[in-house]
């Protein structure tokens, strides 16, 4: 009898792929990633009977007959009784409590995401009450189907034992031959093994709970160290990663390299220097430090820090530092690393990765024809594209996605996002990258920007990892938070002393704090008799009904002057154009004035004479400073601080930062009523630690103790399950709405509502939609609900604005009307 894992239809053709070959290709690659980990050798037997074992219950007629034939039937699902076989395989082995309770898990959910093993696990007494029928119903039913399983199994064991019989010896020879240690398990006789497991299989199941509560009292009197966990999803990482790429009969890419000194030669070659030669000269500076000092440093060191004013160039400094690091530890390992450059927003991710790919286009010649194994860009927005020298076209769909969402590339640009939550999560599609963080340089840019309830959690993490994986952390910003004690990092920019330096060089803004609280009114008031023609200005409110009501009052008392508003409230396609907009006329010298929010604070290269900002934590006043004189065009550049209150006479900024960060801020500024830039250190470093020292740390106490106890998923109301990070917050108080502005907008909703939502599958669905995932994302704004309710049907996926109601819903200057009737809905 033949026994098939998958089947495809490509058109006419139906292609079915067998299952012994699947669990030999899954168990080999994943023995071959584990073993790159520093702590690989621990994990190398339950990582190749994972692999093994992890489809064996499609040995069933019952999955046979629902992948041939089509027929639905509740005794298909094979996950269950496939962890409960791979785990007895590692109790066979001889292998460690722990190691069949990670087999267990590993296989159990290696279809879903990461949950809690105690809810899917009975003790003797519950199994005592399966026979007398008095089990929960859940884990009732699923014991209920193992038991038909076995049995139909048991009818087929021959032919069964056959096939793990001869996919077992072609792994063995395998293994073998690349030098990988080989389980005894894998040569012995299977058919023995096969009738052990029928007649002992409820034992194997009772002995995981008893193994589970050992662990758990035993962790209870331990440190709460990340070992396990790491060890966890480590095993999970590899077994999925590796059963996707196989289930998507994804090809190998193979591995290129490149030189370290790249980003010279595009210096030298192609790239003209901008600015005032002190801006010049301090680029210079960092980018030669930076150089000298990752060359010279132990390469056994972890961290590293790049310190240094905005605009004074970190970007390429840091990247030209991880090429040389790169290079060097290629010596060390035999390979070179991957590189990961983490950014907090996705803006600033194209801006990043645009500089990358510029370096290689003009420095590596494939790379026109090869460019994603070399570069790749990954966040929630970015295109599905994937192309090497094996190919004369880009991959398919499924491919790419794969190949993406697995970083198969030197150098990967994502979000915060994709990494914390591959380091701190239980997500399935998340974890597959997980074991590809091994040996990796990860540089992370504006880290202030990760909420500061979460620092301990990020902190302990990523430490924990570096020791873990042997990868090396580059932290880089102009407002760096003191996550390393002392000599724990070494800091590219040079000593102490180099980067007041570039402070004191750079001193291009003086901050004014404006004394009182104001109304918005008032606020306008203020500005309009401060106003100067020969100026451009930017003012940034904290939120968007503040930043409306400004732009509203000021064009009625400036009603000629050039004023632009840019938000979150107008729709990505808006804020593109004016951006590009405001550069131009910028760059041509003419003096706007952009009312905004924080929407321009990072990764929106704009330079105004002056600022206005309304109090906020003190490193976002210091990232709206950056776009103040940021060219060194005047001596002194402007930045006014102001409190914004409401109508209600209530500040307005702890609603948005909490009550901690405004306090803290407030205090800072309260000693002067003025400060210079080449103070901005000092002050940034007073805040944090005035923050951390009242913020509350019991969200980062609990998500390390779940992280501790592989408590993958939320118990109760009081106990956090991993599952509970999020580095964003979920507001379900907004809704997103697609809003049909121009003939663009009706076109790419029509393909939307043709190609996706009425798709054949979630296959085509996902392959139309990420056709236009890009240009349809240009047109999405979340907004209140409350907005909607009784004017947009908003019981739907998303929400539509046709053309005909967009003028009664939407504003073309500020966006969606938060307003009826003159009086604020929002």
């Amino acid at each position: 009898m033949v026994y098939y894992a998958h089947r495809e239809v490509y058109g006419e053709r139906v292609a079915c792929y067998r299952l012994g070959p699947h669990l030999v290709f899954v168990a080999l690659k994943s023995a071959e990633d584990i073993s790159k980990l520093p702590s690989g050798k621990d994990l190398l037997f339950p990582a190749i009977i994972a692999g093994f074992g992890h489809d064996f219950g499609k040995y069933t007629t019952y999955f046979q007959d629902y992948l041939l034939k089509e027929q639905t039937n509740p005794y298909k699902d094979h996950a269950f009784i496939s962890a409960i076989w791979s785990a007895f395989l590692t109790g066979k082995e001889g292998l460690k409590d722990w190691d069949e309770l990670m087999v267990f898990m590993a296989v159990f959910w290696h279809h879903r995401d990461l949950g809690n093993i105690e809810e899917y696990l009975v003790s003797s007494v519950e199994m005592e009450d399966y026979y007398e029928k008095a089990l929960d119903p859940n884990k009732a039913r699923r014991l209920e189907i193992v038991e038909q399983q076995i049995k139909n199994l048991n009818k087929n064991m021959k032919a069964i034992s056959f096939s793990l019989n001869k996919a077992a010896r072609r792994l063995t020879k395998m293994l073998s031959a690349r030098d990988i240690g080989v389980p005894s398990i894998l040569e012995q006789n299977w058919e023995e093994i096969l009738k052990e497991f029928f007649d002992k299989w409820e034992d194997v199941y009772i002995s995981l709970y008893k193994k589970w509560r050992k662990f758990y009292r035993e962790k209870t009197t331990k440190n709460q160290e990340l070992n396990e966990y790491f060890k966890m999803v480590s095993l999970f990482s590899v077994l999925i990663n590796n059963d996707k790429l196989h289930s998507g009969r994804v090809r190998e890419v193979k591995p290129v390299d490149f030189p370290s000194n790249l980003v010279v030669i595009y210096k030298e070659k192609h790239f003209t220097p901008s600015g005032e030669p002190k801006i010049v000269n301090i680029r210079e500076k960092v980018f030669e430090q930076a150089a000298e000092r990752i060359r010279n440093a132990p390469l056994d060191h972890r961290f590293f820090t790049l310190t240094a004013p905005t605009g004074s160039g970190k970007t390429l400094a840091v990247i030209n530092a991880a090429f040389i690091l790169r290079e060097r530890l290629k010596e060390i390992y035999g390979t070179a690393p991957k590189i990961i450059y983490a950014l907090p927003f996705t803006s600033v991710i194209d801006q990043t990765y645009e500089v990358m790919h510029q370096i290689f286009s003009k420095t590596v010649d494939q790379f026109s024809s090869t460019p994603s194994p070399y570069l790749l860009k990954h966040h929630h927005l970015s295109e599905i594209f994937y192309q090497d020298k094996e190919d004369e076209d880009m991959r398919a769909f499924d491919e790419a996605m794969l190949l993406i969402e697995s970083w198969k590339s030197e150098v990967v640009v994502t979000t915060f996002v994709q990494l914390l939550h591959t380091l701190i999560g239980n997500k399935n599609r998340m974890l597959k990258k997980f074991s590809q963080l091994n040996h990796s340089i990860l540089i992370m840019d504006e880290v202030q920007n990760i909420p500061v309830e979460y620092w301990p959690l990020v902190v302990k993490v990523l430490k924990e990892a570096a020791e873990y994986f042997d990868l090396r952390l580059i932290l880089m910003t102009a407002t760096r938070p003191e996550w390393f004690g002392p000599g724990e990092a070494i800091e590219l920019a040079g000593e102490a002393q180099d980067i007041i330096g570039y402070f004191n060089e750079l001193s291009r803004v003086r901050l004014k704090i404006e004394g009182g609280e104001k109304s918005i009114e008032d606020a306008v008031k203020i500005f309009v008799n401060n106003y100067q023609k020969d100026k451009s200005y930017l003012v940034i409110s904290n939120t968007i009904r503040s930043s409306i009501e400004f732009y509203e009052k000021l064009t009625k008392l400036m009603p000629e002057a050039d004023v632009y508003y840019l938000s979150t409230n107008i729709i990505p396609l808006q804020r593109e154009e004016r951006i590009k907009k405001i550069k131009e006329i910028l760059r041509k010298g003419e003096k706007p004035i952009v009312i905004s929010t924080q929407v321009v604070e990072a990764g929106v290269d704009l330079d105004f004479d002056e600022v206005w900002r309304d109090i906020g934590p003190i490193d976002s006043v210091i990232q709206a400073a950056g776009r103040c004189n940021r060219n060194f065009k005047h001596e002194k550049g402007t930045v006014r601080l102001f409190e914004l209150v409401s109508e209600k006479g209530e500040i307005m900024a702890p609603s948005v930062y909490g009550g901690v960060h405004i306090h803290c801020a407030k205090q800072v500024f309260s000693e002067r009523r003025e400060f210079d830039e080449k103070e901005f250190p000092v002050l940034v470093e007073q805040f944090f630690e005035m923050v951390r020292e009242k913020k509350d740390q019991s969200k980062s106490m609990g998500l390390l103790e779940a992280m501790s106890y592989c408590r993958f998923a939320k118990v109760q109301d009081d106990t956090y399950g991993v599952s509970d990070f999020q580095l964003i917050k979920n507001r379900w108080d907004l809704v997103s709405v697609y809003v049909a502005l121009d003939d663009k907008a009706e076109e790419v909703w029509n393909f939307y509502q043709k190609e996706v939502v009425r798709a054949a599958n979630r296959k085509a669905r996902w392959e139309a939609f990420y056709k236009i995932k890009k240009d349809f994302g240009r047109y999405i704004i979340s907004v209140p609900a409350k907005v909607l309710i009784n004017k947009i049907d908003i019981s739907k996926t998303i929400p539509y604005l046709s053309r005909d109601l967009v003028d009664e819903f939407y504003d073309p200057n500020t966006g969606f009307k938060l307003k009826e009737e003159g009086t604020w809905i929002y």
